[in-house]
């Protein structure tokens, strides 16, 4: 090592360890400590905003949810949120439906009300009827997946308050318990669309939705009882006034007139069969 060298390396242990040396050194350390901390209150502080926007948001959508989401059959789905400014259905079937799609008039006869126990609809039309929850009802407090009929127009309601429903075990419909606090008053329109059970203990089926699923998950409308259906084995689509079965890939297949089909307008009188079950379906009154 030459001598330029050696006293450069003497020059710089001088001034480490030498009292200056040290002082630069804790300066340095304490610094770095202050930065520390700043970092440290920047970051909680950003960490808090965060938190505040997240949370403004998840309310914002928490209270959108109270409205009509559109489940028409082969249409896009949307929603439309209320309020106490939504005083009848025409400004939610403006939103939800298309101009293919065929609804009731004087849907400002059909009013809703805010009241503090839920969402009161009235139907003040007299010689046509919404249908909710497939029967005709002209007064009922809509509940949170309620499902409304409105000539093509299916709509559901939804809300973020939902209430524990209560099951009554002993009244049944086709195979399904139906909760009483989803059931609504009102008699089964005329000629509706039916499906009639070959088993005389099994009860009539009526298809009043303009979309049916049927299958064994209790999500179905109709639940045949047969443990050989599918969870989702077919559905029937209302279109144009005529109705339309659809096999949903079940595996025991879905038939009609005794023939396996995937997709088949129904007739007055077919015989419609879900593996072993068998109904007739009918578009009229009169007994078969």
């Amino acid at each position: 090592m030459n001598r330029n060298a050696k006293t450069s390396a003497l020059a710089v242990l001088t001034a480490l360890f030498s009292p200056t040396g040290l002082h630069a050194e804790n300066a340095m350390f304490q610094q770095g400590e202050r930065f520390m901390v700043v970092y440290a209150l920047i970051a909680a502080f950003l960490a808090v905003v965060l938190f505040l926007q997240a949370r403004a948001l998840f309310n914002a959508k928490s209270k959108t949810e109270l409205g009509f989401l559109s489940i028409t059959p082969h249409r896009q789905q949307r929603f439309f949120p209320i309020d106490e400014s939504v005083q009848n259905m025409v400004p939610v079937v403006e939103s939800l439906a298309d101009e293919q799609t065929n609804v009731y008039s004087n849907l400002n006869k059909i009013t809703l009300s805010m009241k503090s126990n839920g969402v009161y609809l009235e139907d003040k039309n007299y010689k046509i009827s919404i249908l909710v929850n497939r029967r005709r009802s002209r007064r009922s407090f809509l509940n949170d997946g309620d499902i409304l009929d409105m000539g093509e127009l299916t709509i559901m309601f939804k809300t973020p308050h939902i209430k524990p429903v209560k099951f009554n075990t002993k009244e049944q419909s086709a195979g399904q318990v139906i909760p009483r606090a989803r059931r609504v008053n009102g008699k089964i329109i005329k000629n509706t669309p039916k499906l009639i059970p070959q088993e005389p203990r099994e009860k009539t089926f009526y298809i009043t939705k303009n979309l049916t699923l049927i299958g064994h998950s209790e999500m179905n409308d109709l639940i045949p009882k047969s443990k050989a259906i599918s969870p989702m084995h077919s559905r029937i689509e209302r279109i144009s006034g005529k109705y339309k079965l659809i096999d949903l890939s079940s595996q025991s297949g879905t038939f009609v007139n005794g023939r396996r089909i995937d997709t088949k307008m129904l007739r007055d009188g077919d015989e419609v069969s879900f593996e072993s079950v068998k109904y007739t379906f009918t578009l009229s009154d009169k007994a078969h």
